[in-house]
């Protein structure tokens, strides 16, 4: 049970390994339930809508802003995406850890929302193997990767807006680190 309702909100350049290190949390430990983000981008191979995102229409997002049915949305390389409250009060109701991957402007959002937030932002070793990531994920064209580059530096210079700040080289580490954080607060 989540008595002192901690959430554990990771963001980070988009190539840096938030995916993956939620997927190990979660695989790992029945404590922590994956918060469901709502977008309007397009599906990528291998996903799954309602597990890997709330895949849904641009004409749809805005009504659900109009309807306030998002604690959080942003415009993110194009796309919109948000966190439903129904998302957040499933998670609750299980008596769970939500853990959110957000962008930056989404984890600002969420720092009034969730005053027990653990706020995370993920470091890339550096911008040469963030490319390199991102080329080896082949989900993006050339012009994508360009824009996530340059977005990359920009949301770094936010970094100083979390609690921890981490560098991912080794997922283990950085999973073992964030268990520690959690298991402290909990």
């Amino acid at each position: 049970m989540n008595k002192n309702n901690i959430s554990l909100i990771i963001s980070a350049p988009s190539g840096t390994g938030k995916t993956t290190i939620i997927k190990e949390l979660i695989d790992n430990c029945d404590l922590y339930s994956f918060s469901i983000s709502t977008t309007t981008r397009h599906m990528r191979e291998g996903e799954k809508n309602d597990e890997n995102y709330h895949f849904i229409d641009v004409e749809t997002f805005h009504k659900k802003i109009i309807n306030s049915e998002f604690i959080e949305w942003a415009t993110v390389h194009g796309n919109f995406y948000g966190t439903e409250k129904t998302e957040v009060d499933r998670i609750i109701k299980e008596g769970k850890i939500p853990i959110f991957d957000v962008d930056i402007q989404g984890a600002i959002h969420l720092k009034d929302f969730l005053p027990n937030g653990i706020f995370i932002f993920l470091l890339p070793p550096s911008m040469e193997e963030l490319e390199r990531r991102l080329r080896l994920r082949c989900t993006d064209t050339e012009e994508q990767i360009k824009v996530r580059l340059k977005n990359a530096i920009e949301e770094m210079e936010a970094k100083e807006l979390f609690d921890f700040i981490f560098i991912n080289e080794k997922v283990d580490d950085v999973v073992e680190q964030i268990r520690k954080i959690a298991k402290e607060r909990f």
